[in-house]
């Protein structure tokens, strides 16, 4: 090998080099493009190279990336040489030579390779063993010393070169280390200290906020109270702020026990009545004012210039203030359709709130009330006119009336659907399908207004566009809107349905002989939502 000290070793050719020797001394395999440059280099002879290279081939034995310079220049010389010197018959010996010490040459590199990786990997158990006996031991002096294993800080490179190294500790060493070591650990004790303290902190805001968020369900009432309400309630900070708040909060314990939180209670409680009252106002408003409502109207009301209410009031009064606005606001003729274009149906308070909560992102009460608007004139006289087709007074009807009621027993039809596909809704399902047809029929109309004069040729010559009948107009046609069906009346009307699809289908199939049961079809109809064939 060279005279330094090498540290790559080739077992095959029984070699060391630094890795700049390594390079100059050892070279790669040749290839045809590259056989005739390389000749010259080594001053060996085409013929000659092809006989023996494969003899003087580390790569059977060292086949990685590394060792791809795989041939001992200087030893593939000097073999040529030897070779070139004989004649035919000493020649062909002199390779059966080359085939025996290379086939050796394999056998005990490979044994030799596997105790040098044997000696290594016993050399790192020991390294290992050594490190960890050396931890222990300054482990064991520590806690002596007061000090506990979560103050070790190991994400420390600087820790961990003092405590893991393979030398033996001894009592000078000790001294010599004692004072860095304690100085990191109490580095990392103060950090540790200062996170589990903010932690404790962040466990006792918690606490807070759920029973914050506690008091407001009940304050809304049962229908919330598995909703996550904490998006449109006052921010936390304001509740943190409260005197009553601060010594449960800065008390420093693990969290905040159900004992500590009664004294804070009623001073968080007044904070969410009054807001509920605001929300329950603000939504009456604009109940009265309509749907319409101008943003600058509704921004004097909750300035206060235009409110009844003191931000003084008892929490009785507001109690009772917020029971009176339930009662407008839970009337039976009260609706509120949702703005999502996606979403279809109306809702009555308070499953209008709790629907802009489920099912849509409001950060904060205006995104939400503006989520939820009550119906507009149109909507309203819409409700007026449905109620009395169903035979009742609008302006005595009551909640408990079984139109009111919803669940699996819908039994309301509308009477401008043909009733061959028409499907049986409930009150709310009812409005919704008479407003979704008015939007439809409102699009239809602007699309066919607004289309280019090449979609209707007759209107260059007529002036005339094609006339789309809106069969579902309550606003200016008279007539049944709807009727309610008894039991007996309902199953007649399924059965005829169940005809006419049996009538429809049996051109498509062929055949009646496949479609024979008539349990499939009700079970069909159950399950189907045939709005698109009432529209």
């Amino acid at each position: 090998g060279c005279t330094s000290r090498g540290t790559k070793a080739n077992w095959f050719h029984r070699v060391r080099f630094c890795s700049t020797c390594y390079g100059s001394k050892m070279a790669g395999g040749w290839t045809h493009s590259q056989r005739q440059r390389s000749l010259g280099q080594l001053g060996i002879e085409e013929g000659t190279l092809s006989q023996i290279q494969d003899y003087f081939d580390s790569q059977p034995l060292m086949p990685s990336y590394l060792f791809r310079l795989s041939y001992h220049v200087e030893a593939l010389k000097k073999a040529a040489s030897e070779y070139e010197a004989l004649p035919g018959e000493e020649a062909a010996e002199f390779l059966l030579t080359l085939k025996r010490r290379r086939d050796y040459k394999i056998e005990t590199g490979r044994a030799m390779m596997e105790w040098k990786d044997e000696q290594i990997s016993s050399r790192e158990k020991d390294i290992a063993a050594e490190k960890h006996a050396r931890f222990e031991s300054i482990e064991a002096k520590l806690v002596e010393l007061g000090w506990e294993s979560r103050d070790f800080p190991m994400s420390n490179k600087e820790f961990r070169d003092l405590v893991f190294k393979d030398q033996k500790l001894t009592p000078k060493v000790w001294q010599n280390i004692k004072w860095k070591l304690e100085q990191l650990l109490d580095d990392s004790r103060k950090k540790r200290l200062e996170k589990e303290k903010m932690e404790r902190r962040n466990n006792r805001k918690s606490a807070i906020c759920e029973f914050y968020h506690q008091i407001a369900r009940e304050t809304m009432g049962h229908l919330f109270e598995y909703s996550s309400v904490g998006s449109i309630l006052p921010e936390i900070e304001e509740v943190l702020a409260l005197p009553s708040v601060k010594p449960p909060l800065e008390s420093d314990t693990e969290t905040v026990t159900k004992d500590q939180w009664v004294e804070a209670a009623p001073d968080v409680r007044y904070i969410v009545v009054k807001w509920w009252r605001d929300i329950l106002e603000r939504l009456v408003y604009s109940l009265e004012h309509g749907a319409t409502a101008q943003h600058s109207e509704i921004a004097k009301r909750d300035n206060g210039k235009m409110a009844s209410s003191s931000e003084n009031d008892a929490e009785e009064a507001i109690l009772s203030s917020i029971k009176g606005l339930r009662t407008k606001l839970s009337s039976a003729t009260v609706f509120f359709c949702c703005n999502d274009w996606f979403c279809k149906q109306v809702y009555r308070f308070p499953h209008s709130i709790k629907h802009a909560l489920s099912h849509h992102s409001c950060s904060g009460i205006g995104p939400l009330l503006s989520q939820m608007q009550p119906l507009d004139s149109d909507g309203q006289d819409l409700v007026q006119r449905l109620l009395k087709d169903l035979k009742l007074q609008p302006e005595t009807v009551r909640l408990s009336e079984v139109v009111f009621e919803e669940g699996d027993q819908k039994n309301l039809l509308c009477t401008r659907c043909d009733e061959s596909t028409a499907r049986y809704m409930d009150l709310n399902e009812l409005i919704s399908h008479y407003i979704q047809h008015q939007k439809w029929f409102s699009g239809a109309t602007e699309a066919v207004r607004t289309s280019p004069d090449s979609c209707y040729p007759s209107r260059a010559v007529t002036g005339e566009l094609p006339k789309i009948v809106n069969d579902h107009d309550w606003v200016s046609r008279d007539g049944l809107l709807a009727r309610q069906d008894d039991s007996e009346m309902k199953e007649a009307v399924m059965n005829s349905q169940i005809n006419f699809q049996w009538e429809i289908s049996e051109p498509l199939s062929g055949s009646t002989e496949s479609i024979n049961d008539s349990d499939f079809f009700s079970q069909f109809f159950a399950s189907t939502d045939l709005e698109w064939f009432g529209m």
